[in-house]
């Protein structure tokens, strides 16, 4: 079984690739990086007709939150037959998984992973991870362990804590990706 996901860069990629393929063995994931939110959210329609033409078991797009204060407001950005697609109850094929406030906030709810990727960082995540400042957090965190300024490159920082993240841990302290990891755990089992 073949699971059809879109995100919004080379980063989330990264993430993405390492993360699924590791949780659900035997499962292949067609991951596609869009380059930016609103050519991933442009590209929804066309990626999920092209994963329905390939029988994909499923579609996932997960996108940032960034400024939007609740989905509903990112609902909007979408064209009606996609919303009405995400909104449905019953034998959803495509879901709309939002990241807030980015998905650095998802990194930051794994704190085991954070500090395996950070060695030495204290980091003790807040019951959810929303209520962080994502690139920031890990910037300060990462210049809190340098012995000279170091800049935060997000493709690296994503591929070094892929291998490490828990969704396990990571559920606990973001209810956004346990929305999310829910779904995709859904998608998964099914025959």
């Amino acid at each position: 079984m073949i699971v059809g996901v879109g995100v919004e860069g080379p980063s989330d990629l990264q993430f993405w690739n390492k993360v699924l393929h590791k949780h659900f063995r035997g499962m292949r994931f067609d991951i596609r990086n869009m380059k930016n939110r609103d050519k991933l959210i442009r590209a929804t329609p066309d990626l999920s007709d092209e994963f329905r033409s390939l029988k994909r078991a499923a579609g996932f797009i997960i996108l940032d939150a960034d400024q939007d204060p609740c989905v509903s407001s990112l609902l909007d950005c979408f064209d009606s037959a996609i919303r009405a697609e995400f909104q449905r109850s019953e034998s959803r094929y495509l879901h709309l998984c939002v990241a807030f406030k980015r998905i650095e906030c998802w990194y930051l709810a794994d704190a085991a992973a954070v500090v395996a990727a950070i060695p030495g960082a204290a980091w003790q995540p807040p019951a959810d991870t929303a209520t962080c400042n994502g690139k920031t957090d890990i910037k300060k965190l990462l210049q809190s362990r340098a012995r000279s300024p170091v800049g935060y490159n997000e493709i690296e920082f994503a591929r070094s804590i892929a291998p490490k993240f828990s969704p396990v841990r990571a559920r606990g302290r973001s209810a956004s990706f346990r929305y999310c990891w829910d779904r995709i755990e859904t998608a998964c089992r099914k025959d």
